[in-house]
């Protein structure tokens, strides 16, 4: 009871961290004004920040309802719509999440070893495209679950019962293809994604250093960005791996009888990623206090600023 009490007050802490961090990114990024006086850099990299705070904010609030129905002994409060609903954002938002992080170390990647075609591609215009396409990815991945979750009544042990949301569509076996779906789309292949950009980094990281091209502040730079990169996949991993072995032993292995606890547990730490994002990608771009201080004097008709540097440099930033 006392550990429960804990992981209750953890999925708490977790919500007022993650609402009040996700929240703040997207009123500094939405602050009137500011695009006009940021360079096209600062303005893409902010389109993947709004939304990915944007879906952070939406999935963190899946805590709250977690947090309520476990302290309610009859189990599942917000009825079957909202046993559908809740349940589908929370893919959806998870998918969106995770699909922006993995966009942002593609660029990181582009950025740093193929500067001029990262100008090439690099626009508000092609970044609102990516967003559009994984947000429209994201909702048709999340659909299934609007269909095939429902409200039902389990026992609950001593002769009670209490509600709970479980999936009803054509047995075990569709819900096990489905969240093997999901994992692969949202977890396998994001991973494998973000560990070859890393390591595609690195490997030119060490081309770069091995000949001494360019100067010490730009492989300073470059250096920054794969230690940025290499945290951001670390996190994700910490995060969203024991909820995934969880996920998929309880769907696979026979006679697996975890404690509830367990997935308590699990489903605390996958919650983390969307508390932890906002501090992570504010540490991306390297001078991102930079384009704080211009979001902040543009309300004030500030003069304009402007990132400076060798190409390089700022595409790696």
């Amino acid at each position: 009871m006392l550990f429960k009490s804990i992981l209750i007050a953890g999925f708490l802490c977790i919500f007022i961290i993650g609402v009040c961090a996700n929240a703040l990114v997207i009123l500094l990024s939405l602050k009137p004004g500011g695009n006009t006086n940021v360079n096209v850099n600062v303005n893409t990299i902010n389109t993947y920040i709004v939304n990915m705070a944007g879906a952070d904010l939406l999935y963190i609030f899946g805590c709250l309802f977690y947090t309520l129905t476990n302290y309610n002994q009859d189990g599942w409060l917000f009825g079957d719509i909202g046993c559908r609903l809740i349940l589908s954002i929370d893919v959806l938002t998870m998918h969106v999440s995770v699909y922006i992080l993995t966009v942002m170390s593609i660029e990181r990647y582009v950025a740093v070893v193929h500067p001029m075609l990262s100008l090439k591609y690099r626009s508000v215009c092609f970044a609102r495209l990516i967003v559009v396409v994984i947000w429209v990815s994201a909702l048709v991945l999340a659909s299934p679950m609007v269909v095939g979750m429902a409200l039902t009544r389990v026992h609950a042990g001593k002769g009670s019962m209490k509600n709970t949301c479980a999936w009803t569509l054509n047995g075990e076996d569709s819900l096990s293809t489905y969240m093997i779906s999901v994992f692969l789309i949202t977890f396998a292949i994001p991973s494998i994604i973000m560990v070859v950009a890393y390591l595609l980094l690195m490997a030119h990281f060490c081309q770069v250093k091995s000949e001494r091209s360019g100067s010490q502040q730009v492989r300073r730079s470059k250096r920054r960005v794969a230690q940025i990169v290499f945290l951001v996949v670390l996190v994700f991993w910490i995060c969203y791996t024991p909820f995934w072995v969880y996920q998929l032993t309880v769907l696979h292995v026979e006679n697996f009888d975890p404690k509830q606890i367990v997935g308590l547990i699990a489903l605390v730490i996958s919650y983390l990623n969307s508390c932890v994002n906002p501090f992570l990608y504010t540490l991306l771009p390297k001078r991102y206090n930079v384009w704080q201080k211009m979001r902040k004097q543009s309300s004030f008709s500030a003069p304009k600023y402007r990132l400076t540097g060798r190409p390089e440099v700022c595409d790696s930033l």
